[in-house]
């Protein structure tokens, strides 16, 4: 009993670092078989913890200790709860974006990736064959990216922000001095015609903004839902994007406006 209690509480830290894992992935992991692996997500998914989704499980934290009376819940940090909340919205968007994106990476090519859901979508749906060098400063593309054999992946610390899964570097000018790539992938919380493109946390602002003057070609990558809303923190403008890949659901109005700055838009 002990030894299953250990599996399942290592089971739920391992699906709350990567936010969703599919049932062969788990099996693998914990060398246990399939029938074992659904047994205990159902444990996990009684308890508000994990969702079935397309044989898998997709940490769940919107139904997080106060709807649960299980010690393992409250465990959990409630400053975990904005990434794994925006993770689950708009996710059919975010993985046809992503996939989208991916398609734009050219092989043995540099490129920065950004914090936010999307981008963990964008690393999960590049070929483990392709070859690519990545610059990152979230936990979560990191993660993503050490699956990857034929990435070679530069990343930096400093303070984790667990609400988003960044590293805070004090000091992102000088990193960023000597960093170049050919492409930047950015996400954003607010695309605005006349207010710019926003962030809701302050200290993501910095890092954006450098990364995007750091390289070659800006991709901004967000759902239809985010234009029209304003964050707290500006870091760019509309025109400062190469390209904006966003979902069919955008206004017309909105289209038109991208388009008249010059910028590429690519609907999925």
């Amino acid at each position: 009993m002990i030894k299953r209690e250990k599996r399942i509480q290592d089971l739920t830290n391992f699906i709350k670092v990567n936010n969703a894992c599919s049932i062969s992935e788990l099996s693998t992991k914990f060398n246990v078989s399939e029938m074992t692996i659904r047994r205990d997500l159902a444990i996990l998914e009684s308890n508000g913890i994990v969702r079935y989704l397309h044989g898998g499980a997709l940490y769940n934290p919107g139904l997080d200790s106060q709807q649960s009376n299980n010690e393992d819940v409250k465990d959990f940090s409630d400053s975990d709860y904005l990434f794994n909340q925006q993770i689950v919205k708009h996710r059919d968007d975010k993985i046809a974006i992503a996939r989208k994106a991916s398609t734009l990476l050219e092989p043995d090519e540099s490129v920065m990736i950004d914090s936010g859901t999307t981008m963990s979508y964008l690393c999960r749906e590049i070929e483990n064959t392709f070859s690519f060098t990545a610059v990152c400063w979230s936990l979560n593309v990191l993660v993503e990216l050490s699956r990857k054999p034929n990435c070679k992946l530069i990343s930096y610390g400093g303070y984790f922000h667990s609400q988003t899964k960044m590293f805070e570097n004090p000091y992102p000018s000088d990193f960023m001095k000597y960093t170049r790539a050919s492409k930047v992938f950015i996400s954003a919380g607010g695309v605005h015609p006349q207010l710019g493109v926003t962030c809701p946390l302050s200290y993501e602002s910095e890092t954006k903004r450098k990364a995007i003057e750091s390289s070659k070609t800006s991709i901004l990558l967000v759902d239809a839902s985010k234009f029209g809303k304003v964050c707290p923190t500006h870091f760019a403008n509309i025109e400062d994007f190469d390209i904006i890949v966003t979902n069919d659901h955008l206004e017309e109005s909105m289209k038109q406006e991208i388009v008249a700055r010059g910028v590429r838009l690519i609907l999925v």
